[in-house]
């Protein structure tokens, strides 16, 4: 019965990819953008000393005209030096804006920005990141669709120097062929910090953000009210930011258990876009398949580790009540047709299969984004074996906090 459960959830995670891999497609042909619409970009800010001016200083130098870049920076009741900080810079950059707010949390913080926004389009980037020169044309680019309410860029880890910040890389170039995919399937649903843009009458329609503290992904909240008032988002691949990922497992452990509770949170909020014919293909098979690939997650590496532990106890047991049971079982190899039939093997393939598609995954990712990684073989190898069982820990404990209520936090 283990054996079947393990190639049933392989087969339908096999399927879901091969149909994915179906929409990369090629970069879209070099366009140029028209006219230079003026934007207005808001950069929250909570203790952000040590990264803000960095933040704004790559916006000043993106390849966009000055007096069509209004820039605002938001200090939500930071108790560092931000708030010194930043009075000092807009004295030498006068075209910068800097407001200064009592803490409300990043929403009300960039809902203070969108509030005094004079551009035709609304950009948001956290404190903490930067983008590469062409990123703001890039993401213009691609509201040429007036049923565009967002576009997003594609995100790199920024300047990774320990071992798990370069993990971290290969796991944001996979997400970003994922968005890829989804964005050509014409299913996307996601915005983020490191640079996401928006129609600002779009924004005001829907009421800006959304003010909730309980809700710890804001921009993934912002994306799906986008796709119920009938918007789509869209990804643009040219446009790059850079973002600072935890140095540390417990800095790791502490944001996926804020995305993965963020998720199950909207979710609830927005059930009733499941199945819903209204939202196409989006509602009937992307959001589906999104919650299912995290029961088919836990389910696969549960059942995987439950076989692994059983079958160790199991060996050890008998190595140590049983003459010669240790040696006899190391060196008495079977014949082809016992490797096939046995039990471990049925199982042991499915997730070889899987082992080859990650693998596999990674190098298209790479090929998509030309990325380099021969000198980066260790992280992926990392990633690909030590992710999934973190994963699926980190969202049994998110299900828990949920289902349990405790106290949200950022």
């Amino acid at each position: 019965m283990l054996q079947y459960v393990v190639w049933a959830v392989t087969f339908v995670s096999l399927w879901v990819t091969i149909v994915l891999l179906n929409y990369v497609a090629d970069a879209p042909k070099k366009r140029r953008l028209l006219r230079y619409p003026l934007i207005t970009i808001g950069i929250p800010a909570f203790n952000e000393e040590e990264g803000v001016i960095k933040t704004v200083k790559s916006l000043l130098a993106a390849d966009y005209p000055m007096n069509k870049k209004e820039i605002v920076v938001v200090n939500d009741g930071s108790t560092d030096n931000t708030a010194k900080i930043m009075r000092e810079f807009v004295k030498i950059h006068p075209q910068v804006k800097f407001i200064s707010k009592q803490k409300g949390g990043k929403a009300s913080a960039v809902n203070a920005a969108l509030k005094i926004a004079k551009g035709e389009f609304f950009a948001v980037i956290d404190a903490d990141s930067r983008i590469d020169k062409n990123a703001i044309k890039a993401l213009l680019l691609h509201f040429t669709n007036p049923k565009t309410g967002a576009v997003i860029t594609r995100i790199r880890v920024d300047q990774p120097t320990n071992f798990l910040e370069r993990m971290q890389r290969f796991e944001y170039i996979m997400s970003s062929l994922t968005r890829f995919m989804m964005r050509n399937f014409g299913t996307l649903a996601i915005t983020h910090g490191v640079l996401s843009m928006f129609r600002t009458n779009v924004l005001h329609k829907i009421g800006g953000f959304v003010q909730d503290r309980n809700n710890l992904t804001e921009d993934f909240e912002i994306a799906l009210r986008l796709r119920r008032a009938g918007f789509v988002v869209e990804m643009a691949t040219q446009a790059i930011g850079y973002t600072c990922v935890p140095k540390t497992m417990k800095g790791i452990w502490r944001q996926r258990l804020r995305w993965s509770r963020g998720y199950l949170y909207n979710m609830v909020n927005y059930k009733d876009l499941f199945f819903s014919k209204g939202q196409g293909v989006f509602g009937t098979f992307q959001l589906p398949m999104n919650f299912l690939a995290v029961l088919l997650l836990i389910l696969n590496v549960g059942i995987i580790s439950y076989d692994f532990l059983d079958r160790g106890s199991s060996f050890l047991r008998r190595s140590f009540t049983l003459s010669g049971y240790f040696w006899n079982t190391v060196f008495d190899f079977p014949s082809i047709k016992e490797l096939v039939l046995a039990r471990n093997v049925q199982i042991g393939l499915p997730v070889l299969l899987s082992l080859v598609l990650g693998i596999y995954l990674i190098f298209v990712a790479h090929r998509v984004f030309n990325e380099r990684i021969r000198s980066h073989l260790a992280p992926a190898l990392a990633y690909i074996l030590v992710m999934p069982y973190f994963s699926t820990v980190n969202w049994i404990s998110s299900i828990v906090h949920e289902v349990v209520r405790t106290k949200r936090k950022w």
